[in-house]
């Protein structure tokens, strides 16, 4: 998953199911990506301030904001609002789809009805 000889890609994961952050933590870690986590909308804000990751796993269901208004801010500040950001949640009505699609998401995975390394193999395309 390395993005330019000697750089890592980074991936920021916000999402609140530790478990579940431990597992693709783990995953890209082992394909050398460095993985930022954000378990609320306070920390994902502050995120936003930092350094632009190459791309975004975004849940919708948060505690402290929603994950629509986290992408709502990514796609207004400057520096994040080109990176691609693949919404995965457990979310899978057309309405939220829609809303995700109409704020800019690049892609939309129903976690109930992936693996890991599907997930992952989505990432590699964005990246």
């Amino acid at each position: 998953m390395s993005q330019k000889k000697g750089k890592k890609s980074v991936i920021f994961i916000v999402e609140d199911d530790v478990l579940l952050v431990k597992a693709y933590q783990a995953k890209f870690e082992k394909e050398k990506a460095e993985v930022w986590v954000a378990s609320d909308g306070k920390e994902a804000f502050s995120f936003l301030k930092k350094e632009t990751p190459n791309i975004v796993l975004l849940d919708l269901m948060l505690p402290g904001a929603s994950g629509f208004d986290i992408l709502e801010a990514i796609r207004k500040n400057d520096k994040w609002k080109k990176v691609p950001v693949i919404v995965l949640t457990n979310l899978g009505q057309l309405q939220d789809v829609e809303r995700c699609k109409a704020l800019g998401i690049d892609d939309y995975i129903v976690k109930a009805n992936s693996k890991i390394s599907d997930v992952a193999e989505k990432v590699k395309k964005y990246i």
